[in-house]
């Protein structure tokens, strides 16, 4: 009786030990928990093009949006109101054109690229190439689960990303940014994930700007279907 009281007892610190072996400690290492989960970097960097179609709903309208994205630096958003185009923008991997209520602006060089990088649905695989600065904050309960809180910062620019302690997935994201009327907060949740070619997607968002909410559904996600470039020319 006395060995099998002594074997519970180094079981029990063993499974202790290896609990608590599971808690991540670094940024990186939560980043990493979080590319493997989705995937993996190998998989991710597999993608040549995306074209993912979704519909927002904007305090009781409906805007549908399709995006295309083509590996290493096009992208193009179009966006539709009742049937008519409402806005969007095309980045041909120099410059990038956003039109909005028939004001059109554009961007170039590095300023254009980060759009880009912001558009790409992992963003994370380019975060140290760019020196994107990681540090883990500590943990916070997302929809009444942990999260590791993650705060980036890059250019003057901080973000947070939340991603479930269980699972690894990205489940939220607050940023801060300077407007007109001062400091203005905004928070992203992410939610659904699917796999789509063995990648793992969120098809559900949300966004908040103060008062202002809107909810995304992703309806579909096509992966490496071939988009010829002329897609992406700014006219």
């Amino acid at each position: 009786m006395k060995h099998k009281a002594i074997l519970g007892l180094l079981l029990g610190l063993g499974l202790g030990l290896t609990s608590f072996a599971q808690e991540l400690t670094t940024a990186d290492a939560v980043v990493e928990k979080y590319l493997t989960a989705v995937g993996g970097k190998d998989k991710i960097r597999s993608m040549q093009d995306m074209t993912v179609t979704a519909t927002t709903d904007i305090q009781g309208r409906t805007m549908e949006t399709e995006t295309k994205l083509k590996i290493p630096n096009k992208f193009k958003q179009t966006s539709y109101m009742m049937g008519n185009e409402a806005g969007g923008s095309t980045y041909d991997g120099t410059t990038l054109s956003r039109s909005m209520r028939g004001q059109t602006t554009t961007k170039q060089g590095q300023e254009a690229y980060q759009e880009f990088i912001l558009n790409h649905p992992f963003p994370e695989i380019f975060y140290d190439s760019l020196k994107v600065e990681k540090k883990l904050i500590g943990t916070e309960k997302v929809d009444g689960k942990d999260a590791y809180d993650v705060e980036f910062a890059s250019n003057g620019n901080t973000w947070h990303d939340f991603f479930d302690k269980e699972s690894g997935l990205k489940v939220k994201r607050t940023t801060t940014t300077e407007s007109p009327r001062g400091k203005m907060a905004a928070e992203f949740t992410y939610g659904d994930y699917k796999a789509v070619n063995g990648i793992m997607f969120p098809f559900t968002s949300s966004r908040k700007f103060g008062q202002f909410e809107m909810s995304s559904e992703t309806q579909s996600i096509k992966l490496n279907k071939g988009i010829d470039d002329k897609q992406f020319k700014i006219k």
